[in-house]
């Protein structure tokens, strides 16, 4: 049986990965340092979460390589924050994400987002979520690749 909770948490990484894959192509988004990351991310939904993984020099500060058509609105720049907006459509409906970035992206950055969904996805039209990175070494050992190393 799924619970609201655990839908909640799937929505908000499915959300965020999906969101984030669209504005990665985008040159004006920062670029992370390569190597090993801490990523704590927090939501009322899920609580917080926190993960190693490795950054590669390629890699989007908005990660995720999902396939939802999804619109990406212009990035603005107010002082060190970029504001990025996208809208995402799919068979389960409409989610609008609002994503404001701070950070030095060298040694720590903070993606702060809010998720809107319609129809409300199992109850939920709105959510948020905050992840913080503090770039931890170079080192990216292949038991500390996989993102999924919970702290």
């Amino acid at each position: 049986m799924r619970t609201p909770l655990r839908v909640c948490a799937v929505v908000v990484c499915c959300s965020i990965d999906a969101v984030l894959s669209v504005v990665s192509a985008n040159d004006d988004l920062p670029v992370r340092k390569a190597g090993l990351w801490r990523l704590t991310t927090v939501s009322e939904a899920v609580g917080m979460k926190t993960f190693d993984t490795c950054i590669r020099a390629k890699d989007s500060v908005l990660l995720g390589d999902g396939d939802t058509a999804c619109q990406t609105f212009p990035i603005r720049k107010l002082g060190d924050e970029m504001y990025v907006d996208v809208v995402c459509t799919s068979v389960r409906g409409r989610e609008k994400t609002s994503t404001v970035l701070t950070g030095d992206f060298t040694t720590w950055y903070r993606a702060m987002s809010k998720i809107t969904f319609d129809p409300p996805s199992d109850g939920v039209s709105h959510m948020g979520v905050t992840i913080d990175g503090k770039y931890i070494g170079s080192d990216c050992t292949p038991t500390k690749n996989s993102g999924n190393n919970s702290r």
